[in-house]
């Protein structure tokens, strides 16, 4: 790689690394005022539904404002397609839930001779 590239590359990779770190803490003091059973109910298993959606959102939050204009375009883009991938898995399968029952096959007796 050229020089100036290399720089570049090395710098963005500096500031996700820089960028999953403070997400990181920021995760971990959040989860210090959580209650040892969370704020649930107790009718929901513990943790949340989806950990690795919202792992993914609290790392695209401490991102934006560290990485360039152009690299938070770019990963936005990508968030947005993944959500749209997820959203075609949900669609898919309500769909799948809201189809009626086959019938069941008109089946006829033929005597054997």
């Amino acid at each position: 790689m050229p020089e100036p590239d290399r720089e570049a590359y090395e710098a963005a990779e500096r500031l996700v690394r820089e960028a999953a770190d403070r997400a990181e803490q920021a995760a971990r003091a959040a989860a210090d005022g959580i209650p040892a059973g969370g704020w649930s109910s107790g009718e929901h298993g513990p943790g949340s539904p989806f950990p690795d959606v919202t792992a993914l959102l609290a790392l695209v939050d401490a991102l934006r404002g560290a990485v360039p204009p152009e690299l938070a375009r770019q990963l936005a883009d990508a968030l947005r397609d993944l959500l749209i991938a997820i959203r075609a898995v949900l669609d898919y399968s309500i769909e799948r839930l809201e189809r009626p029952p086959r019938p069941e096959p008109e089946v006829e007796d033929i005597p054997i001779r």
